[in-house]
This record gives structure tokens, C-alpha cells and sequence, in this order.
């Protein structure tokens, strides 16, 4: 850890260690275009997670977001928690209801789509497999008992389960201790999952919110560190990297 250290500080380049994927979800179309040309400056690239009917004007928010490099998965029709929903009623009605009309919506429209981020982060095993039906990459998130989830990326799968931390103050975030999660993931080659819903100024934004100073905070640390920021949709190309 001292080397990644003494590089964040010195400002000496090395070759690329790990990951990080910034996600946010819900739907925020303003705040998360206009956060656009900060995730340039640090050449970052995010993954965002749609709610919702996908009508005209949410895909071209979609294709706006894909165009800049950034990835667009699903975050469901509407919002229900998968495990007991196909625990009550099926796994064949939640994907009619949840996942097919927003996976048409989005073709009709010209987009693919990849990932998918749990609703209230529930999940198990069974929803686990239903879901790779359909994508390669899904996103859960760990509860406030559970420690930082590190993906060593060399032993990424093809299809894999994230579990992911939440920034914003119902999280119990701290800045300090985040930038320290991003030093362990550079250090072992791994990929860290953060997921967070709108961005903005402290003042104006929820508790399951990204500060907007915290993002730039946390993206110029990453860099610094030589952690890959990328989008769920570049990770597969990556693991192929680190196999060379």
C-alpha cells in the first residue's frame, strides 16, 4: 500500500491497478448530464441505473450519457424488490412486469443495455441466475454490517454480481475512509463499486446523494492513483488487460 501511496502523492505515473465504477441510479437526467464535463476532466467513466418507463425523452437522456463513453444499464419498471416479488409470484411475472418492457422500450429506441442494479439492493442466489439471463453485470449493496466488497479483477467472471457501497449521508459515508478504500483497490488489482442517485451541491441534494465535491474529491484521488474509472459495460475488456 505505501507504493500506491507515495505515487498519489508524488505524482509518478505506474501502470493501471483496479477499478472503481461510480454508479447512480433512479433517474436524475439533469444533474447527471451536467456532471458530464467533470467526469471528463478525470477521463472517467460511470454507470447509470434507469427507472421507469423509458419514453422518447429518457432514452435520449440514455444515448446522451452512452455517447459520452458512460454505460446505461436498468434499475426496473417500478422499483419493486425483486426477492419477494418472485418469491410471492414468479420469476417468469417479474421479468414480464419489470425488466421487458424497459429491455423493448430501450431496443426500440437503440439502445442495448447490460447491467442492472437492484432496487433496494435485495437480492439472493435464485434472483442472481434469473437476472444473467438477461445481464452481464447486476449490482446489489452491502448492508451497513457488512465490510468494503473488493473484486480482484484478474478472477472477474463474465457475469458477476457486484456489491457495492453507498455514498451519502444515510450511508454513514466519510470521505477519508472512501479515499482509503480506492488506495486498497488500486493496491490489490481490484474493481470497487460505489453507488450513489442524484449528484449536486451539499445543500441541495438527499441523503442517498453524491456531493458534487465529493465526486471530484474522489476522481481526482483515483486518478491519482492510477485506478481505472470505467462503466460496468468496460470491465470484461479489462479482465482480458489483466490476464495479458
Amino acid at each position: 500500500m505505501e507504493t500506491v501511496i507515495a505515487c498519489a502523492l508524488t505524482g509518478c505515473v505506474s501502470k493501471p491497478r483496479g477499478a472503481v465504477c461510480f454508479t447512480f441510479d433512479d433517474y436524475h437526467a439533469e444533474n447527471w448530464l451536467k456532471a458530464d464535463p467533470l467526469f471528463k476532466k478525470y477521463g472517467a467513466h460511470v454507470t447509470f441505473f434507469v427507472f421507469g418507463t423509458i419514453t422518447v425523452e429518457k432514452a435520449e437522456v440514455m444515448k446522451k450519457l452512452r455517447n459520452a463513453g458512460h454505460t446505461v444499464g436498468l434499475h426496473s419498471l417500478h422499483h419493486n424488490s425483486v426477492v419477494p416479488f418472485i418469491h410471492e409470484q414468479s420469476e417468469n411475472q417479474y421479468i414480464e412486469e419489470e425488466i421487458k418492457p424497459q429491455r423493448d422500450a430501450c431496443r426500440k429506441y437503440g439502445i442495448e443495455t447490460h447491467s442492472f442494479a437492484y432496487p433496494f439492493s435485495e437480492r439472493d442466489d435464485e434472483s442472481d441466475q434469473m437476472l444473467f439471463r438477461y445481464f452481464d453485470h447486476i449490482r446489489g449493496g452491502r448492508s451497513s454490517a457488512e465490510k468494503t466488497f473488493y473484486f480482484p479483477l484478474k478472477k472477474l467472471p463474465e457475469k458477476c454480481c457486484f456489491i457495492g457501497t453507498g455514498i451519502g449521508t444515510k450511508y454513514g459515508s466519510e470521505l477519508s475512509v472512501l479515499k482509503k478504500e480506492l488506495v486498497h483497490a488500486a493496491e490489490t488489482d481490484s474493481v470497487l463499486v460505489y453507488y450513489s442517485h442524484n449528484i449536486g451541491p451539499a445543500d441541495n441534494i438527499g441523503n442517498v446523494d453524491m456531493r458534487i465535491d465529493w465526486l471530484e474529491e474522489l476522481l481526482s484521488h483515483a486518478k491519482k492513483l492510477n485506478l481505472r474509472i470505467v462503466g460496468f459495460d468496460e470491465l470484461n475488456g479489462l479482465r482480458d488487460i489483466s490476464e495479458s
